[in-house]
């Protein structure tokens, strides 16, 4: 009986946990969030798994599909080896998007059950480990990041695992469970590992002094300790090496950085209340973890103040966010493996409690400061416009808890068995529960509803794609187009291993092609996030990079409907460039910078530009494009957007409009669409600020089409420089696409692209591959210098005749990674043996 009583709990909280997720998020819709979890979190697991069923290689090193092509571990971040997205490759008939709500929701259970395993083994009492569970599920990083971007929290289960298997290094002098957890958490989330490696290591300083609290400690002696300790992580990091290495030498390569923070500034205090409560992008729990580290500091035994100390000078110096967010920027995410500790000290502080080890006075004026805490941190909400009913509630619930103390150390004065966990703990769960489902985060518009997700993953899109690529023989592209909410969920989305694409939404990228885009090509930006690289709607774009087919519920303006498959239409166009040819049509970037707009992007159709120094090219596209201007025809407004159609004087096939958007409001979006095509400029305090403070538009007509639609969103704003240009696009140039590569299909894979060319002059091999310093050209097995062309691309100089080419691609990194991790495996085992040798002589 007493075996089974045992189980009720984990029974309880298993069933809590799916309780919460269907109240918190199912209810809107499904267990996922828009944006990260639609476009990166559960398609890029997808892809992964679709290229090792292609090539059986579980270390890939070229994602050739994704934003033209780029080093694979640009996306690493997204679970290459995680541990939770190998499985699924032994489920080939599960969609990865289902795959990833069920792993989602597991590992949250699981983390919770392990949770309140460890804080058992600590002999906490029951019903408060029972209640700190509750309060762990329900701290706003959980369920919320779950659901979202879910490398921010999947780390978690293996995170309790190594606090479990601290406690087992300090009293059982076993190190396995300790390295094997960090070796996992690494795996599943290196940017997040990095802070549960810290807390660990606070952990470990809590139980060192813990257990040694009757003896001297001495300098030498815990130096020597240390290490010991300090070797299991190391040893993980080795075994990680295979994945650690590239993956760093990527993130080198090309990587946002935003902010800008002077030196001293990293070592003067911060405190913000956003930072430890609710937020889903903090610690997420209530006011209450401040009081008890305000409390904390109080403490007197040197384990005890340890730990609270170590997590106070973490938490509030800045220069420990810096570090953990790798130097570029100060943010509170990185904070969040810090949420079992900080949930372990409320249950110390409980213990103190119950056993009266502090006096009524200390007790409360940690409350009380807390109090004024969150009331003079009031405009920080504001400021973010997060609103004033927030900060109201979070001075509510610090006044509850004072209340709830006052009255506990009442009862507790006249009733000695007064339970705790019901006056101290139980009002921040109920707090949390209540808050985080109707004030903070958990809002339907932030999860993608059923119809969106179904239109996301229908596989007629799979079909369409599969058919489109199906009898064509050549390397183009093959994009998908929808709505903006689509082209979002679509970022990274492929349904076929042949499909090539030119989007892409990761935190690293080439940077070659990042600037491309947004300042020498200049495409239009639809979204707030500056990273969130879209499927372009620019006809000279899409001709340029390849783009032969698109895949679309609706018209395709300058491409021609060749199938359809159930509603999803196929369309051609036949004009596309291939993605890899041989030309002599060349300008130098010298003459190609001279050119202004738009005659910097419909170069490309009639020019390759090349480093080097080159005969000088007959450029007669200077007249190409006629100067227009613009003229308002009426009026009306939609949901508040201004719309307005704008007249034409003429009748030409290619609008080219650019302005400079002036914001009256910084901290406000803008955006203006043009026949729909939309451009956005974010807010300058977003995250991801894009700087799209030009707005560009090629925008296709239809014969004889003179009026286009313009929509102003809402907001201050002026549009000053405009620039309009009608024209038509020229035919297909057979001067330009002189030879086009011949792939051999069976041969390419992976990070090998190899075929047959034949040059009909010498000249320049040409790609719309993203240049990158790693990649190898062979022509008839002799390696070839690679050059930069197109600015951005890759290329080389060719002779005329038949030749066999080959490219590879090699991620740099990975046989020193992979060194490493033979090394750590083997000092992993030599260790354990060391350890079990050890433990048999002490019998």
């Amino acid at each position: 009986m007493d075996k089974v009583k045992r189980y009720i709990p984990y029974l309880l909280l298993t069933g809590l946990t799916l309780f919460f997720c269907r109240i918190f998020v199912g209810r809107y819709g499904i267990f996922g969030a828009k944006v990260d979890w639609l476009s990166q979190h559960s398609v890029l697991p997808d892809y992964f798994r679709q290229q090792f069923y292609a090539t059986g290689k579980l270390f890939p090193e070229f994602a050739a599909n994704l934003g033209g092509g780029q080093n694979i571990y640009h996306f690493a971040y997204y679970g290459l080896y995680s541990p939770l997205i190998l499985p699924s490759y032994l489920l080939p008939f599960v969609k990865m998007s289902d795959y990833i709500m069920a792993v989602s929701i597991t590992g949250l259970t699981a983390s919770v059950l392990l949770f309140y395993y460890w804080l058992k083994s600590r002999k906490t009492d029951a019903g408060t480990a029972f209640i700190l569970s509750l309060m762990f599920l329900l701290a706003g990083p959980m369920i919320g990041q779950y659901s979202g971007q879910i490398m921010f929290v999947d780390y978690m289960p293996f995170l309790c695992l190594a606090l479990i298997g601290v406690d087992r290094y300090f009293e059982q002098e076993k190190s396995g469970l300790f390295t094997v957890s960090v070796f996992l958490m690494i795996m599943t989330s290196f940017y997040f590992s990095i802070g549960g490696m810290l807390s660990l290591v606070l952990y470990g300083l809590h139980r060192y002094f813990e257990q040694r609290e009757e003896n001297r400690v001495t300098v030498r002696s815990f130096l020597r300790d240390g290490l010991c300790f300090v070797r299991s992580m190391i040893l993980a990091v080795l075994m990680s090496g295979f994945f650690l290495v590239p993956t760093a030498l990527a993130l080198t390569g090309g990587r946002s950085k935003e902010q800008n923070t002077s030196f001293a500034s990293f070592f003067i205090p911060q405190i913000t209340v956003e930072r430890f409560a609710y937020s889903i992008y903090g610690i997420g729990l209530t006011t209450l973890v401040i009081t008890v580290l305000l409390t904390g500091l109080l403490y007197r035994k040197v384990y005890e103040k340890v730990l609270t100390y170590g997590c106070v000078i973490v938490l509030v110096i800045p220069v420990f966010a810096y570090l953990l967010n790798g130097g570029l920027y100060i943010r509170d995410k990185v904070f969040i493996p810090f949420l079992p500790l900080l949930c372990y000290l409320i249950s110390i502080y409980l213990e103190k409690c119950r056993k009266r080890e502090l006096s009524f006075i200390a007790g409360m004026i940690p409350y009380i400061i807390t109090t004024i805490f969150v009331y003079m941190a009031r405009n920080q909400f504001v400021s973010k416009g997060i609103g004033e009913s927030i900060w109201k509630v979070l001075l509510a619930e610090s006044i509850l808890f004072l209340i709830c103390y006052v009255l506990y150390c009442a009862l507790k004065r006249y009733h000695k068995e007064t339970k705790e966990i019901l006056m101290l703990a139980l009002p921040s769960v109920i707090c949390l529960a209540v808050t985080m489902n109707t004030f903070y985060q958990m809002k339907p518009d932030r999860y993608v509803s059923r119809k969106l997700y179904r239109d996301v993953v229908e596989e007629q899109n799979r079909q369409a794609v599969k058919e489109a690529l199906k009898d064509d023989d050549g390397y183009y592209r093959t994009e998908q187009m929808g709505s903006d909410d689509e082209n979002a969920a679509d970022l990274n989305r492929i349904w076929d291993v042949d499909q090539n694409i030119t989007s892409i939404y990761s935190s690293a990228y080439n940077p070659d092609y990042q600037t491309f885009r947004q300042k020498t090509f200049g495409l239009e930006e639809p979204f707030r996030n500056g990273m969130m690289q879209s499927v372009s709607k620019n006809p000279v774009f899409q001709r340029m990079m390849g783009v032969r087919y698109i895949v679309s519920d609706s018209d395709m303006p300058g491409y021609t409907l060749v199938k359809k498959c159930g509603t999803t239409g196929i369309y051609q166009n036949k004009d596309a460039a291939p993605v890899m040819y041989a030309t002599d049509r060349v300008m130098t970037e010298e003459e190609y910078k001279k050119l202004t707009f738009p005659y910097n992007q419909t170069a490309f159709l009639e020019y390759a530009v090349v480093g080097e120094h080159t005969e000088s090219s007959d450029q007669n596209i200077m007249t190409a494009y006629e100067p227009v201007s613009l003229k308002m025809a009426n009026n009306r407004t939609t949901g508040g957007a201004e719309q307005k159609t704008m007249q034409q004087e003429g009748q030409k096939q290619i609008l080219f409009l650019r302005f400079r958007v002036d914001n009256a409001h910084p901290n406000k979006d803008v955006a203006v669409w043009i026949n729909g095509i939309r451009n956005k400029l974010s807010a300058k305090d977003h995250v991801y600020y894009n700087e799209n403070k030009i707005f560009t538009y090629a925008v296709p007509l239809k014969d004889g089409e003179d009026n286009i639609s313009v929509t102003f969103g809402k907001g201050k704003y002026r549009l000053r420089h405009v620039q309009a240009y009608l024209g038509s696009l020229p035919e297909r140039s057979e001067l330009l696409y002189q030879s086009e590569i011949q792939v051999d299909k069976k041969q390419t894979e992976d990070n090998v692209i190899q075929g047959t060319i034949r040059v009909k002059k010498d000249g320049w091999f040409i790609t719309s591959i993203p240049y990158d310093k790693h990649f190898k050209i062979y022509i008839d097995g002799k390696e070839t210098e690679i050059q930069k062309v197109n600015t951005a691309f890759l290329g080389c100089k060719i002779e005329s005749g038949n030749h066999e080419l080959k490219i590879i691609y090699h991620a740099p990194g990975t046989t020193t990674g992979k060194i490493l991790s033979l090394i750590g495996i083997a000092g992993f085992l030599l260790v354990l043996v060391r350890e079990k040798r050890k433990q048999k002589n002490t019998r």
